[in-house]
């Protein structure tokens, strides 16, 4: 399968992990293609098989627990491009800190602004607690999540 991760990131930290989550899904037999969120196009998403957004949760126009404002742009440019909807299917990976009110809460933004624009979520979030303060638990939960979104399931 094709996977396109996109991201953005302040610290670096949301860049580190979406490296660890293409190292183990390339690990496990896909071509991964790492991106930042800000050169991407529309075609970006439709050139993938799996599109994971991954984001910090930063405060952004005055709201705590947003994504990367970079996402904002993007999922502009997508909505102007004159191509809608987008069929594609996404999954995001979102960094925060449990002790902020918005725990993660770029998950919950991405989902609605990827799902206007025509995308379609294929997994549950993965919502990851302090990465660097939690290196060793966020890397194996992301190895495991990774595991888990290009498993097949049976129904």
């Amino acid at each position: 399968m094709h996977i396109t991760i996109l991201y953005a990131t302040y610290s670096n930290s949301t860049y580190t992990a979406a490296e660890v989550l293409s190292e183990e899904l390339k690990q496990l037999g896909h071509a991964v293609t790492v991106e930042l969120v800000h050169t991407a196009t529309s075609q970006t998403l439709t050139d993938a098989e799996l599109t994971i957004f991954a984001s910090p949760s930063w405060d952004y126009d005055g709201k705590e627990g947003q994504p990367h404002e970079d996402f904002f742009g993007f999922f502009s440019r997508v909505s102007a491009s004159g191509v809608s909807p987008i069929v594609f299917s996404y999954a995001i990976m979102a960094l925060g800190d449990s002790n902020y009110t918005y725990f993660c809460g770029a998950a919950e933004e991405l989902v609605t602004l990827a799902t206007a624009v025509g995308g379609k979520q294929v997994s549950k979030a993965l919502k990851i607690d302090q990465y660097y303060l939690n290196e060793t638990t966020c890397v194996q939960a992301i190895k495991t999540w990774a595991q888990q979104l290009v498993t097949p399931t049976t129904t």
